[in-house]
């Protein structure tokens, strides 16, 4: 294997937690924290760059190794799920909460993004069609905008 895929492996099993022998799209999840770190009193436009990047990144590493393993959607690329995960929280800026609050939405947006992502309402099981890196990628970013949707309406209607 050469440095370009190992750099994609790395990248698209998030940092390895895809590899997780349990759950791995759940843990994998979690390699959304670091990016959130990265942009925590950056703004919009941060959060905005930040995904879009993850986006692009993930649909040549996604793409790169579901060619290497043959497989059309490897159960350890989990890329797509941070990419889901921060459209997910995108527009949840830390300036503008107190840590009690953070910490729901934070939870409350995994749940949210994990169950939609698990259950793929129409049309988002339609996405995986896509070609290899793209189809990996678009059914997950579009779950991240269900998910989106759900949460900012529960933050909006129980004004927590």
């Amino acid at each position: 294997m050469n440095f370009g895929e190992r750099i994609a492996f790395f990248l698209a099993s998030s940092f390895y937690l895809g590899r997780f022998p349990i759950v791995p799209g759940t843990v994998g999840t979690l390699g959304a924290l670091p990016f959130f770190y990265l942009y925590w009193d950056k703004g919009l436009l941060a959060q905005f760059s930040i995904t879009i990047s993850v986006i692009l990144i993930g649909i040549w590493a996604s793409h790169t190794v579901s060619q290497k393993v043959s497989d059309k959607d490897p159960s350890f690329v989990t890329v797509d799920e941070v990419a889901g995960y921060m459209i997910t929280m995108f527009g949840i800026d830390p300036q503008n909460y107190q840590l009690n609050q953070l910490l729901t939405y934070f939870i409350l947006g995994f749940v949210i993004f994990r169950i939609v992502d698990i259950i793929k309402p129409p049309p988002i099981k339609l996405l995986e069609k896509y070609p290899m890196g793209i189809g990996i990628m678009l059914d997950d970013v579009l779950a991240g905008l269900y998910s989106w949707i759900l949460l900012h309406l529960l933050i909006y209607i129980f004004k927590f």
